[in-house]
């Protein structure tokens, strides 16, 4: 494996960046006087000037950011991806967020209160939100989206626990009690993700926001957070700076979100300054702009994501245990990172479903182990030797589709063909999640084995894992006892408890060979050198915070 590309080189560049973190307010300069009588050699040079210099403050004023494709709507309820979410975090804000700390970033509301039970969230949203129109956000907007929630599921998905439902109380304009049947430690996770909508925009009217495309297509729709739409075209709409945000004045201006090509399309777009930045996910990218760094940035965190290899219990192959076995022993994990990543400056080898941003995370978890003539063994013997296995990846997701080669070439040692499919977002994630809750259905019985990742694994709880362990229907193939314990680890108030049930929960999860860790993520990016403060949020999708960033000259 490369050893790490010029770590030092990263760290310098992380703490300069940093200097700019924390919102700012600009202020408007003045020469304080005129001059009325110049010849006219003097009157043209002063016009080329300022000319030049409200070009250069254009530019400094305008973040460019590259998108993959431009979405139907900007609705915040539309989209599930990671692209989209970062298209529309300029707009809208969370109640809080939990960061890389155990705590909370806070946004909308300024306090959240847990009583002594655990049973009462108390919210208090701050008295200076507004939206972009000037109205007050209040606890009518909270009722609007717990409505919308039961227009659409049939049941009020921010006091429900295990299909029971608890109570919502407001308090007064400001303030929100969600009273819960039982102990869930996961509402945090569920209040940190509510959408928040203006209620005074749609009456009122869950079925008005159900069918808002047009609106949340049209420049000047209401938002809540540091920026509103402004110009919507073909390939790129753009945001500007409110200057009523509660929070403070946006440093950069505008924002344009502009549809550029993946690959070596992007890479020429950044180098030819058309965009102010790009991740980085191969070891070349990093060691060539790496290199330069009076032309670049580099940032570096923690993605908080695990990707992971599934075996689909409704596969054509209907693997048994035995086979299952026989394919994880066949995994070489350092040899997945150093052939698809080429540096554990990109990922490193992960040994559990839980990452090292939560707080539950056990390092001490036993990883899987390589084993190659253990696997061949069992192949023989399990009759997996010679069989044709479908694996799908999302070809959107970055060094997915390398990952899927290195696993095809690793299972072949083994006597396994594995015939691997790549495919976009949306193709597949209708395929991946066919036989789970997620509302797909019909095609779960098309793939064997299949990688995805979940994100945003951060905080307190078992986070996006407690819904594949407890998940209805088996969709996973996991045993019952694991939802069980996954139920437990999130209603206990004793973090001993938890932590003690975490570790039970993630041991049994991996003993029954239908989940193999494959990485954990870094999220590496590059930018010009002029704009700064990209690390200020480091949570994915990027960016949370837009009050960090600067474009500067």
């Amino acid at each position: 494996m490369k050893k790490k590309i010029l770590a030092l080189l990263m760290a310098a560049a992380m703490m300069m960046a940093a200097t700019a973190c924390g919102s700012s307010e600009t202020t408007e300069t003045s020469t304080g006087e005129t001059t009325t009588e110049t010849t006219e050699t003097e009157e043209s040079t002063t016009t080329e000037e300022t000319s030049a210099e409200e070009t250069s403050n254009e530019n400094n004023d305008t973040f460019t950011v590259a998108i993959s494709y431009m979405p139907d709507t900007l609705a915040p309820h539309s989209g599930g991806s990671d692209d989209y979410t970062s298209m529309t975090r300029p707009l809208y804000d969370k109640l809080f967020i939990e960061n890389n700390d155990g705590g909370l970033d806070y946004y909308l509301a300024d306090s959240l209160e847990i009583s002594e039970d655990g049973k009462t969230y108390t919210v208090h949203i701050r008295d200076d939100a507004n939206w972009s129109d000037g109205t007050p956000i209040t606890t009518a907007d909270i009722q609007f989206c717990a409505d919308y929630s039961v227009h659409k599921y049939g049941y009020n998905r921010y006091i429900r626990v295990n299909g029971v439902e608890g109570s919502m109380n407001i308090i007064d304009d400001k303030t929100i009690e969600f009273v819960l049947p039982e102990p869930y430690n996961y509402q945090i996770v569920t209040l940190s993700g509510m959408n928040v909508y203006p209620a005074h925009v749609f009456d009122g009217d869950p079925a008005a926001l159900e069918n808002s495309t047009e609106y949340y297509s049209t420049p000047g729709f209401v938002t809540s957070g540091a920026y509103t739409v402004t110009e919507i075209n073909e390939d790129s709409f753009v945001c500007t700076a409110r200057d009523d945000y509660y929070r403070g004045t946006p440093q950069v201006k505008k924002i344009v979100m502009k549809v550029i090509g993946s690959g070596s399309t992007k890479a020429i777009a950044f180098e030819n300054g058309e965009i102010d930045y790009m991740r980085i996910t191969t070891v070349d990218e990093l060691e060539k702009y790496s290199s330069q760094p009076d032309k670049y940035n580099i940032y570096s965190f923690s993605e908080a994501r695990l990707n992971y290899l599934q075996v689909n219990p409704f596969g054509p192959a209907n693997l048994n245990d035995e086979q299952r076995e026989a394919l994880f022993y066949a995994i070489n994990g350092d040899e997945v990172i150093d052939a698809a990543y080429g540096s554990d400056e990109l990922a490193t080898n992960p040994n559990s479903i839980l990452t090292p941003d939560q707080t539950l995370y056990n390092p001490d978890t036993p990883d899987y182990v390589f084993d190659l003539d253990k696997a061949k063994e069992l192949a023989e013997s399990s009759g997996l030797s010679g069989m044709t296995l479908t694996y799908i990846y999302n070809a959107d997701r970055p060094n997915m589709e390398a990952v899927a080669v290195v696993l095809q070439q690793q299972l072949a040692q083994i006597g396994v063909n594995l015939q691997i499919e790549g495919m976009d977002s949306t193709s597949f994630f209708q395929r991946f999640f066919a036989a789970s809750s997620y509302g797909f259905n019909g095609q779960e019985t098309t793939w064997d084995l299949g990688t995805n990742g979940w994100d945003s694994m951060r905080g307190t709880t078992l986070h996006q894992a407690y819904s594949y362990l407890n998940q209805a229907d088996n969709a996973w193939g996991l045993t019952d006892t694991c939802g069980e314990l996954a139920v437990q680890v999130n209603t206990t108030s004793d973090p001993e408890e938890a932590q003690k049930l975490a570790d039970e929960v993630v041991q049994l999860a991996l003993d029954q060979h239908r989940i193999y860790p494959l990485t954990y993520t870094n999220y590496v990016m590059v930018s010009q050198k002029n704009v700064t403060g990209l690390d200020c949020s480091p949570i994915i999708p990027e960016f949370i915070d837009y009050l960090g960033i600067s474009v500067n000259g």
